[in-house]
Protein backbone atom coordinates (compact mmCIF):
# COMPACT_ATOMS: atom_id res chain seq x y z
CA UNK A 1 0.00 0.00 0.00
CA UNK A 2 1.13 3.56 -0.60
CA UNK A 3 1.44 5.95 2.29
CA UNK A 4 2.44 9.58 1.64
CA UNK A 5 5.77 10.19 3.89
CA UNK A 6 5.29 12.42 7.07
CA UNK A 7 8.58 14.07 6.71
CA UNK A 8 7.90 18.10 5.86
CA UNK A 9 9.21 19.17 2.39
CA UNK A 10 11.71 22.57 3.33
CA UNK A 11 9.37 24.77 0.87
CA UNK A 12 5.92 24.62 3.20
CA UNK A 13 4.63 27.68 4.23
CA UNK A 14 3.64 28.29 8.01
CA UNK A 15 0.22 28.78 8.71
CA UNK A 16 0.37 32.11 10.27
CA UNK A 17 -3.23 33.90 10.88
CA UNK A 18 -3.23 37.27 11.37
CA UNK A 19 -6.09 36.74 14.30
CA UNK A 20 -8.10 34.15 15.92
CA UNK A 21 -11.25 33.54 17.45
CA UNK A 22 -13.55 30.91 18.97
CA UNK A 23 -16.84 29.99 19.13
CA UNK A 24 -20.06 27.68 20.26
CA UNK A 25 -21.25 25.73 17.35
CA UNK A 26 -24.21 23.05 18.05
CA UNK A 27 -22.89 23.15 21.58
CA UNK A 28 -18.95 22.91 20.39
CA UNK A 29 -15.85 24.97 19.62
CA UNK A 30 -15.03 26.13 16.62
CA UNK A 31 -12.00 27.80 16.23
CA UNK A 32 -12.05 31.16 13.55
CA UNK A 33 -9.17 32.32 11.09
CA UNK A 34 -7.91 35.57 9.76
CA UNK A 35 -5.70 34.24 6.98
CA UNK A 36 -5.99 37.48 3.89
CA UNK A 37 -3.21 35.48 2.27
CA UNK A 38 -5.36 33.69 0.90
CA UNK A 39 -7.25 36.19 -1.45
CA UNK A 40 -4.35 35.51 -3.68
CA UNK A 41 -5.24 32.13 -5.01
CA UNK A 42 -6.08 31.74 -8.42
CA UNK A 43 -9.40 30.04 -9.34
CA UNK A 44 -10.93 30.18 -5.95
CA UNK A 45 -14.48 28.44 -5.58
CA UNK A 46 -17.19 31.40 -5.93
CA UNK A 47 -20.42 32.40 -8.03
CA UNK A 48 -19.42 32.83 -11.60
CA UNK A 49 -16.46 30.91 -12.40
CA UNK A 50 -16.58 30.16 -15.86
CA UNK A 51 -17.97 26.91 -17.08
CA UNK A 52 -14.81 24.94 -18.70
CA UNK A 53 -11.00 26.03 -17.63
CA UNK A 54 -7.43 24.86 -18.15
CA UNK A 55 -6.32 22.63 -15.34
CA UNK A 56 -3.25 23.46 -13.40
CA UNK A 57 -2.70 20.29 -12.24
CA UNK A 58 -0.09 18.71 -14.53
CA UNK A 59 1.99 22.01 -14.09
CA UNK A 60 1.79 21.91 -10.08
CA UNK A 61 2.88 18.52 -10.11
CA UNK A 62 5.75 19.58 -12.23
CA UNK A 63 6.85 22.22 -10.42
CA UNK A 64 6.04 21.30 -7.12
CA UNK A 65 5.45 17.67 -6.11
CA UNK A 66 7.82 16.50 -3.82
CA UNK A 67 6.76 12.68 -3.64
CA UNK A 68 5.43 11.10 -6.40
CA UNK A 69 4.25 7.42 -7.34
CA UNK A 70 2.34 6.19 -10.84
CA UNK A 71 -1.02 6.68 -8.89
CA UNK A 72 -0.15 10.07 -6.18
CA UNK A 73 1.74 12.89 -5.72
CA UNK A 74 2.17 15.36 -2.67
CA UNK A 75 2.84 19.09 -2.81
CA UNK A 76 3.31 21.49 -0.30
CA UNK A 77 -0.10 24.44 0.02
CA UNK A 78 1.05 27.83 -0.58
CA UNK A 79 -2.18 28.90 1.17
CA UNK A 80 -2.80 26.70 4.48
CA UNK A 81 -5.62 27.28 6.37
CA UNK A 82 -3.81 24.51 8.88
CA UNK A 83 -0.37 23.63 10.35
CA UNK A 84 1.77 21.81 8.05
CA UNK A 85 -0.44 21.45 5.28
CA UNK A 86 -0.06 19.44 2.06
CA UNK A 87 -1.78 18.35 -0.78
CA UNK A 88 -2.32 14.55 -1.80
CA UNK A 89 -3.06 14.24 -5.56
CA UNK A 90 -4.44 11.73 -8.28
CA UNK A 91 -1.42 12.20 -10.12
CA UNK A 92 -3.56 11.17 -13.61
CA UNK A 93 -6.76 13.11 -13.80
CA UNK A 94 -10.20 12.19 -11.79
CA UNK A 95 -12.59 14.01 -10.41
CA UNK A 96 -13.05 11.56 -7.61
CA UNK A 97 -10.88 9.70 -5.73
CA UNK A 98 -10.24 5.93 -6.06
CA UNK A 99 -9.61 3.07 -3.75
CA UNK A 100 -5.54 3.67 -3.85
CA UNK A 101 -6.33 6.79 -3.44
CA UNK A 102 -8.42 6.78 0.30
CA UNK A 103 -6.25 3.77 1.41
CA UNK A 104 -2.94 6.03 1.18
CA UNK A 105 -4.93 9.09 2.71
CA UNK A 106 -6.62 6.66 5.70
CA UNK A 107 -2.76 5.72 5.93
CA UNK A 108 -1.34 8.65 5.96
CA UNK A 109 -3.55 9.98 8.89
CA UNK A 110 -3.20 6.88 10.70
CA UNK A 111 0.61 7.32 10.59
CA UNK A 112 0.36 11.18 11.70
CA UNK A 113 -2.50 11.12 13.41
CA UNK A 114 -3.68 13.99 12.14
CA UNK A 115 -6.31 15.19 9.57
CA UNK A 116 -7.18 14.95 5.72
CA UNK A 117 -10.01 17.21 4.32
CA UNK A 118 -11.27 16.43 0.81
CA UNK A 119 -13.41 18.89 -1.18
CA UNK A 120 -15.14 19.16 -4.51
CA UNK A 121 -15.88 21.27 -7.02
CA UNK A 122 -19.10 22.87 -6.13
CA UNK A 123 -18.41 22.19 -2.11
CA UNK A 124 -14.96 24.64 -2.06
CA UNK A 125 -13.02 22.64 -4.61
CA UNK A 126 -10.61 25.36 -6.29
CA UNK A 127 -9.39 22.58 -8.84
CA UNK A 128 -11.55 19.77 -10.25
CA UNK A 129 -8.69 16.86 -9.88
CA UNK A 130 -9.45 14.68 -6.82
CA UNK A 131 -6.88 15.82 -3.71
CA UNK A 132 -7.01 16.21 -0.15
CA UNK A 133 -5.43 18.56 2.51
CA UNK A 134 -3.54 16.70 5.05
CA UNK A 135 -3.01 18.43 8.20
CA UNK A 136 -0.63 17.74 11.30
CA UNK A 137 -3.39 19.20 13.67
CA UNK A 138 -6.76 18.07 15.23
CA UNK A 139 -9.56 19.79 15.78
CA UNK A 140 -12.57 19.60 18.66
CA UNK A 141 -15.58 20.56 16.85
CA UNK A 142 -16.18 17.07 15.05
CA UNK A 143 -15.16 14.73 18.40
CA UNK A 144 -17.23 16.23 20.66
CA UNK A 145 -20.68 16.60 18.66
CA UNK A 146 -23.27 13.96 20.51
CA UNK A 147 -23.65 10.54 17.81
CA UNK A 148 -25.60 7.52 17.62
CA UNK A 149 -25.60 4.55 15.01
CA UNK A 150 -26.76 4.95 11.46
CA UNK A 151 -29.55 2.57 11.09
CA UNK A 152 -30.82 3.52 7.70
CA UNK A 153 -28.85 0.48 5.14
CA UNK A 154 -27.57 3.16 2.66
CA UNK A 155 -24.84 1.08 1.94
CA UNK A 156 -23.67 -3.11 2.39
CA UNK A 157 -21.16 -2.18 5.33
CA UNK A 158 -18.01 -3.84 5.51
CA UNK A 159 -16.91 -6.16 8.03
CA UNK A 160 -15.32 -4.72 11.20
CA UNK A 161 -16.97 -1.15 10.00
CA UNK A 162 -19.87 0.53 11.52
CA UNK A 163 -21.65 4.04 10.57
CA UNK A 164 -22.87 6.29 12.92
CA UNK A 165 -24.35 9.86 12.55
CA UNK A 166 -24.16 12.69 14.67
CA UNK A 167 -27.03 14.71 15.90
CA UNK A 168 -26.59 17.91 14.32
CA UNK A 169 -29.70 18.93 12.00
CA UNK A 170 -28.09 18.19 8.85
CA UNK A 171 -26.35 15.17 7.08
CA UNK A 172 -23.10 14.20 8.81
CA UNK A 173 -22.57 10.47 8.80
CA UNK A 174 -19.08 8.61 10.18
CA UNK A 175 -17.65 5.24 9.47
CA UNK A 176 -15.44 3.69 11.94
CA UNK A 177 -13.14 0.24 11.49
CA UNK A 178 -10.11 -0.64 10.02
CA UNK A 179 -8.15 0.77 6.86
CA UNK A 180 -9.07 -1.10 4.05
CA UNK A 181 -12.96 -1.31 5.22
CA UNK A 182 -12.98 2.14 5.70
CA UNK A 183 -11.77 2.99 2.32
CA UNK A 184 -14.34 0.13 0.47
CA UNK A 185 -17.21 2.33 3.01
CA UNK A 186 -15.89 5.65 1.20
CA UNK A 187 -16.30 3.86 -2.15
CA UNK A 188 -19.93 2.80 -1.57
CA UNK A 189 -20.82 5.75 0.05
CA UNK A 190 -19.69 7.75 -2.79
CA UNK A 191 -21.48 5.40 -5.11
CA UNK A 192 -24.95 5.82 -2.90
CA UNK A 193 -24.10 9.56 -3.30
CA UNK A 194 -27.36 11.49 -4.64
CA UNK A 195 -26.15 15.27 -3.85
CA UNK A 196 -23.46 16.23 -6.91
CA UNK A 197 -20.42 16.59 -3.77
CA UNK A 198 -19.51 16.10 -1.04
CA UNK A 199 -17.01 16.97 1.92
CA UNK A 200 -14.84 14.35 3.85
CA UNK A 201 -13.31 14.78 6.68
CA UNK A 202 -10.73 12.11 8.24
CA UNK A 203 -9.70 11.37 11.20
CA UNK A 204 -7.87 9.05 13.13
CA UNK A 205 -11.01 8.16 14.94
CA UNK A 206 -13.53 7.94 11.81
CA UNK A 207 -14.05 9.34 8.48
CA UNK A 208 -17.06 11.75 8.29
CA UNK A 209 -18.71 12.82 5.24
CA UNK A 210 -21.30 15.69 4.51
CA UNK A 211 -23.40 15.53 1.79
CA UNK A 212 -23.43 19.29 0.30
CA UNK A 213 -26.16 21.51 -0.74
CA UNK A 214 -25.74 25.18 -1.81
CA UNK A 215 -22.03 26.05 -2.09
CA UNK A 216 -22.01 29.21 -0.42
CA UNK A 217 -24.57 30.02 2.08
CA UNK A 218 -24.45 34.30 1.79
CA UNK A 219 -25.45 36.29 3.99
CA UNK A 220 -24.32 34.36 6.68
CA UNK A 221 -20.75 33.31 4.98
CA UNK A 222 -20.56 34.95 2.38
CA UNK A 223 -17.16 32.29 0.55
CA UNK A 224 -17.55 27.98 -0.08
CA UNK A 225 -17.82 26.45 2.93
CA UNK A 226 -15.79 23.13 2.81
CA UNK A 227 -14.35 20.32 5.00
CA UNK A 228 -12.25 23.12 6.86
CA UNK A 229 -15.56 24.79 7.95
CA UNK A 230 -17.00 21.04 9.22
CA UNK A 231 -13.54 20.40 10.28
CA UNK A 232 -14.09 23.32 13.13
CA UNK A 233 -11.85 25.87 11.22
CA UNK A 234 -14.29 28.89 9.37
CA UNK A 235 -11.43 30.83 7.04
CA UNK A 236 -11.83 34.69 6.53
CA UNK A 237 -9.91 36.90 4.20
CA UNK A 238 -11.17 39.90 5.14
CA UNK A 239 -11.22 41.66 8.55
CA UNK A 240 -14.50 42.80 8.91
CA UNK A 241 -16.61 39.92 8.33
CA UNK A 242 -14.07 37.94 10.80
CA UNK A 243 -14.67 40.18 13.54
CA UNK A 244 -18.78 39.73 13.14
CA UNK A 245 -19.17 36.52 12.73
CA UNK A 246 -21.67 35.06 15.44
CA UNK A 247 -22.55 31.29 16.30
CA UNK A 248 -26.16 32.18 15.20
CA UNK A 249 -25.04 32.92 11.17
CA UNK A 250 -23.18 30.29 10.95
CA UNK A 251 -25.10 27.62 12.43
CA UNK A 252 -28.02 29.01 9.51
CA UNK A 253 -24.74 28.87 7.17
CA UNK A 254 -24.42 25.26 8.04
CA UNK A 255 -28.15 24.19 7.56
CA UNK A 256 -28.29 26.29 4.25
CA UNK A 257 -25.20 24.27 2.86
CA UNK A 258 -26.20 20.41 3.48
CA UNK A 259 -28.55 18.02 3.19
CA UNK A 260 -31.62 17.09 5.30
CA UNK A 261 -30.40 14.31 8.12
CA UNK A 262 -31.47 10.60 7.50
CA UNK A 263 -32.20 8.27 10.32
Amino acid sequence: MECPPIELPGSLVPFEPAAERTLELFGTTVHLALVPGRRARSGHAREGRPALQRSPVDRILAEEAYWQTEHLALTPNKFPFAKNQRILWMAKPAREPDFTFWQATLAWVDRSDGTALLNNVGAAATIPRAHAHLIEEKMPFLPALPEQPLEAGVIDVPNGCELVRKDVPFCLVGVRGDLAGKANALMRLADARLTATWNVIVTKDAVWIVPRGKQTPAPFFASAVGSAEFWGRWCYVDREPFEQACAKDLEQALLIATAAPIA
